[in-house]
């Protein structure tokens, strides 16, 4: 008959696996989008980074500073600084 104190039986127990680190994720789409306090417009490439300095141009050819960023819309957009659009009705 073996006869052991409490020290053999945690030497004899299984550890516990460490927790299992999820999948990343998706690399974030690059940016396609200038976007300033004023308005946004279309990046000319769509291989800029995203959260850096650009500017948008504006009918007079005056650069306006703002942040690239990613936008999902559809069809063709300007080059140049286009208006946000003011808040839904349902919002004012």
């Amino acid at each position: 008959m073996l006869v052991a104190g409490p020290d053999a039986l945690d030497a004899q127990s299984p550890r516990p696996l460490p927790p299992v680190r999820p999948a990343p994720g998706p690399p974030p789409p690059p940016a396609n989008i200038c976007t300033t306090q004023w308005g946004w417009c279309q990046l000319p490439t769509l291989s800029a980074p995203l959260g850096v300095a650009c500017y948008c141009l504006t009918a007079e050819n005056q650069e306006v500073p703002g942040t690239t960023r990613y936008f999902p819309y559809q069809g063709s957009a300007s080059p140049y600084l286009q208006p946000h659009a003011g808040p839904p009705s349902t919002i004012r």
